[in-house]
């Protein structure tokens, strides 16, 4: 279950660096989507590190842990998000997090804390499993992204495939016969032309042939008489 889950959490992850990367080509151009996918990759990236950092090297709280109560040591740690909440999708990445701690046995929740603040909530216990499941979360980020740009370059790619094939069809369609008049006829006219009229236009081609060559001989022959007329004499 938790190895499908962490499939999961990658795609949505992707799908988050995806879409922003649409939404800034929507608004500024093609060229502006790498830039938005990187720098959201990278957000999501500090962000979850933000969150490691505060369990500190041995996965165990620092300054997050709950604060004693009348001598009793504290059952529950508490991660500040402020990072989190400064991206746009916040509420996805909650879902994110929550759920693939939820897969691999944490139980967790985000509560508005002290100060106002959103925070984090898991049994100090788990910190381990909390800091095994972020450091994953960072390495998925890290794919997605990989992911995300590559499949953009290959999209890029097949659209400019596509381009030039439909630019050689194109071409293929103004490429025809030619009509009796010496005008040219589309292939995808003549095609669609019904038989008998592509047969009369052949035979006017035809008969324009012969009255040119006819021409042509009806004026050697005059150029031809005087000359005989000399021999004669």
């Amino acid at each position: 279950m938790a190895d499908d889950y962490g499939d999961d959490s990658g795609q949505r992850l992707y799908d988050m660096i995806v879409r922003a990367g649409t939404v800034a080509a929507e608004r500024s151009g093609l060229s502006a989507r790498d830039g938005a996918m990187g720098e959201t990759a990278a957000r999501i990236e500090e962000a979850l590190s933000a969150l490691r950092r505060q369990l500190g090297d041995q996965a165990t709280p620092g300054p997050a842990r709950e604060e004693p109560r009348d001598g009793a040591t504290p059952e529950y740690a508490r991660l500040d998000v402020r990072e989190l909440k400064a991206i746009d999708g916040f509420e996805e990445l909650k879902g994110i997090i929550h759920s693939d701690l939820e897969a691999h046995g944490v139980g967790n929740g985000f509560m508005e804390g002290r100060d106002g603040r959103t925070e984090l909530v898991f049994r100090l216990d788990d910190a381990p499993r909390v800091a095994e499941c972020l450091d994953r979360l960072i390495e998925e980020t890290r794919r997605a992204a990989e992911r995300a740009e590559r499949d953009a370059r290959a999209r890029d790619d097949g659209d400019r495939d596509e381009r030039g094939h439909a630019d050689e069809a194109r071409d293929d369609d103004h490429t025809g016969e030619t009509r009796g008049d010496g005008k040219a006829v589309a292939r995808k006219d003549r095609d669609a032309e019904p038989l008998e009229d592509r047969g009369r236009r052949a035979r006017e081609a035809s008969e324009a042939m012969r009255d040119g060559s006819g021409a042509r001989d009806r004026e050697r022959g005059r150029d031809l008489a005087p000359r005989r007329e000399e021999r004669s004499k």
